[in-house]
């Protein structure tokens, strides 16, 4: 099912598929081994990025934001989705790579009642196209 994204406009930023431990269990070919199945969750959330540490150190990845926000839709994330969980992101409109780490402070007896606070980070891979430059101007 598509995530209604214009329905929460203009606070939906993030959208993040993870993915899950499906309920089937198959056997891979190779090992013979049962295994499971996978799924993909997909999530709407509105989340504030802080602003990578740009200080230069090297062998040290600077890319890294930090996240806070609320889930739009769904209000709850599914119990498979637990505290490490890895999404592909897409987060103002850049691709990356989320990981999600719990906000311990919020009690889960809350979240019938308010949508559920989410916290992690976030890995931009590739960034934003830019649009060309403007061509130069035209000598006289």
């Amino acid at each position: 099912m598509p995530l209604p994204v214009a329905a929460f406009a203009p606070w939906g930023n993030a959208q993040l598929t993870f993915t899950v431990s499906g309920s089937a269990i198959t056997t891979d070919a190779a090992t013979g081994n049962p295994v499971a199945s996978l799924e993909t969750i997909e999530v709407l959330a509105a989340l504030k990025l802080s602003g990578p540490d740009w200080s230069s150190e090297p062998g040290v990845d600077t890319t890294l934001y930090r996240c806070n926000g609320r889930l739009l839709y769904p209000a709850v994330l599914d119990e498979r989705i637990t505290n490490g969980s890895k999404a592909a992101a897409v987060i103002n409109g850049l691709t990356g790579r989320f990981e999600l780490v719990f906000d311990l402070e919020m009690k889960p007896v809350a979240y019938p009642v308010i949508r559920q606070s989410i916290s992690g980070t976030f890995r931009m891979l590739g960034g934003k196209q830019l649009p060309p430059p403007p061509p130069p101007p035209q000598a006289p």
